[in-house]
């Protein structure tokens, strides 16, 4: 009877561990086509909420440094700050920029260690209301509007003897400070800058005299359970790329 031919002792080892390199090999050394979902925010992301192949921003030009350094193709999808935030916790979109940190969502979903950017929270008045509060605590008998699902900046954050009016973007926030229908808006800087300048507020609202001290970092963050091994470690370890060779101070700089 002729059999199958038995594989020699020392070739079945080698057919053993080339197999076993083959499972090693981690699934991210194919092609990768990423989701990343967004809001418009300017100068982070630039363009309307309808064409966000078009945007253009910080955050734009960090993802197209991403697809080149890690030989991936990026999509950009539009959704609310809020939806995007949950996408993210629920697997359903692979990318999120722009994002700080927090307790909370340190939880939820994951953080690439290294920030790429930082912003400064800031507070903005009607003009001639720079003085409505001159400190912190002053905050507490105003009506502050804010983003729907944002983070600024502690003790902020979490505290719950603030009015804090949530308000669906930045534009809402705006035009219901110059309507006065709340007392100061909070957002960072040099976003509200660029809406108050856009959205042709500039001169009606100005920043207030008191102003929050530090600075925010901006993170990417991906699903805890990404489909994909080895995603946040490879897109860290770009950033300090990019911080190392200068590429993201020159994408910074295009548009201060």
């Amino acid at each position: 009877m002729i059999g199958k031919a038995a594989l020699p002792r020392t070739g079945f080892a080698l057919f053993a561990a080339a197999a076993l390199l083959i499972a090693a090999e981690p699934a991210y050394s194919q092609p990768l086509e990423l989701l990343m979902v967004n809001e418009v925010w300017a100068p982070y992301r630039i363009g309307d909420n309808l064409s966000p192949e078009a945007w253009t921003g910080i955050d734009i030009d960090l993802a197209r440094e991403l697809e080149r350094r890690m030989g991936v193709t990026i999509t950009l999808r539009y959704a609310p700050w809020a939806r995007c935030l949950e996408m993210i916790r629920l697997g359903q979109a692979d990318i999120l920029t722009g994002v700080a940190w927090t307790e909370e969502r340190s939880r939820s979903m994951r953080f690439v260690p290294t920030s790429y950017s930082s912003v400064r929270p800031a507070f903005y008045a009607a003009s001639g209301r720079e003085r409505i509060f001159l400190s912190y605590e002053g905050l507490r008998s105003l009506r502050i509007g804010q983003s729907t699902n944002s983070a600024y900046f502690e003790p902020y954050n979490s505290d719950g003897n603030l009015n804090k009016i949530s308000l669906k973007d930045e534009e809402t926030i705006l035009r219901m400070l110059e309507a006065g229908r709340i007392d100061v808006a909070v957002g960072t800087e040099p976003n509200l800058a660029w809406d108050t300048a856009r959205f042709g507020f500039k001169g009606r609202l100005v920043r207030t005299e008191w102003q929050p001290e530090g600075e925010t970092g901006l993170y990417v963050v991906i699903p805890n359970r990404s489909g994909n091994p080895g995603l946040a470690e490879r897109i860290d370890r770009c950033i300090r790329e990019m911080l190392a060779d200068g590429t993201l101070e020159a994408i910074h700089g295009k548009y201060r």
